[in-house]
């Protein structure tokens, strides 16, 4: 098997870099793949791109040993496809195969994260596990492989826990911040293999949008026009126009200086979280595909652009600030910036959906589904700015007493 040469894989890890290696399976040198023991055929996701089982049996066959294997759903996946694989053993893990338009520079950056965060998670004892990536039978070093489609897959080990949804948002937050101070130990050693982030930040909220060889205008343009979005005009509008004055207070942001910047998740909210059913307590968090450098305060933000959108945001608001404050010390511009970075998560997440289904990844409807519940979530957070701010800053002054 050979290296992956891609110009983005050049610029992204250091060429003596031994850990975040990718393989390319050939399509002519593959090994044979194992007959599917689940059902066959085409895998329908919450995507709109589609992968077949024998993809992701490649994906099993080159981390595994002990076939065959069977795959069964998971509850997750909006942007990748993952699934459960049990083998021959009885043994399970999680298979995954990355829709991201085969961008393997974002791969390559993710994997060097995971290693070097769960080195940093080690040191700190961390209460809980982060994605542990198998390496290849191949070669024992690559984390994951390039597929003949093009799209890389890994298998990892698996983390037990369910999702929490609203449940446990004090431990959310709590687990965010201990995740978000491992992440700045493990930022010198990322940087040492990927310099730079091949993920947008987000006070770049058209980043996504660029990243797909479009432009600040050509979103506007897509969102005003597309079909698929017809039927939200209205939500849709509303969205439109909170970013354009987003883009207002971010340069305003700017010109103060900024925020703090370190290595970042960039997307721990309760969806990517895992809990104990019983306990309520954190044993897990999952999908590190858009880690980057940016400002540290955004790990929060998109913890409380999840709770912002229930029916009553409020209690788990203020439990979510209360669990990240005890393990952090926001400093006084981090406070008064927090509403907007919530609405930054919110909107840059249309300004994805949109570069998505611009770039044929994806289909609007994702956006579509969204809209409104989007568009509310942005009303909360104005009408309810100061609450956010004051329950920050009790949540400080009750920590020192």
């Amino acid at each position: 098997m050979r290296l992956a040469t891609s110009a983005a894989t050049a610029r992204a890890v250091a060429p003596h870099s031994r850990h975040h290696r990718t393989r390319t399976i050939a399509a002519s040198s593959a090994a044979p793949t194992p007959a599917p023991t689940a059902t066959s055929g085409v895998v329908s996701t919450t995507t709109f791109a589609q992968v077949e089982d024998a993809d992701l049996l490649k994906a099993c066959a080159a981390f595994l040993a002990d076939g065959p294997f069977a795959l069964a759903p998971t509850s997750g996946g909006v942007n990748n496809h993952v699934r459960y694989v049990d083998d021959a053993t009885g043994a399970r893990r999680v298979v995954r195969l990355h829709n991201n338009g085969q961008d393997t520079a974002r791969v390559i950056f993710e994997h060097a994260v995971l290693d070097a965060a769960g080195r940093a998670a080690a040191a700190r004892k961390l209460p809980f596990a982060i994605p542990k990536a198998l390496k290849s039978l191949e070669d024992g070093t690559s984390t994951f492989v390039v597929l003949p489609s093009g799209d890389a897959a890994c298998v990892f080990e698996l983390i037990p826990g369910t999702l929490p949804k609203t449940r446990s948002a004090f431990e959310v937050g709590q687990a965010t911040a201990l995740m978000s101070a491992c992440l700045r130990d493990a930022e010198a050693d990322v940087r040492a293999v990927c310099p730079t982030s091949p993920t947008s930040v987000y006070r770049d909220i058209f980043g996504a949008f660029k990243n797909k060889g479009g432009s600040r205008d050509g979103f506007y343009d897509e969102a005003n026009t597309n079909a698929g979005l017809d039927e939200k005009r209205d939500a849709v509008n509303r969205l439109l126009d909170a970013i354009r004055a987003l883009e207002v207070t971010l340069a305003d942001i700017e010109s103060k200086g900024g925020l703090p910047s370190t290595l970042i998740h960039g997307d721990v909210h309760y969806d990517n979280t895992l809990v104990d059913e019983a306990t309520g307590e954190v044993t897990g968090i999952l999908d590190f595909e858009f880690a980057s450098y940016d400002w540290a305060f955004m790990e929060p933000a998109a913890g409380l652009s999840k709770y912002v959108g229930e029916k009553d945001p409020t209690p788990f608001v203020k439990d979510y600030i209360r669990g990240f404050v005890l393990e952090s010390n926001p400093s006084e511009a981090e406070i008064d910036a927090l509403p907007d970075l919530i609405k930054l998560r919110v909107l840059e997440t249309v300004v994805y959906f949109v570069a998505r289904s611009w770039a044929k990844e994806d289909d609007i409807s994702q956006l579509a589904l969204r809209a409104e519940n989007y568009a509310a979530r942005v009303d909360w957070i104005d009408a309810n700015a100061d609450l956010i701010r004051s329950t920050m800053r009790e949540a400080i002054a009750a920590k020192k007493m």
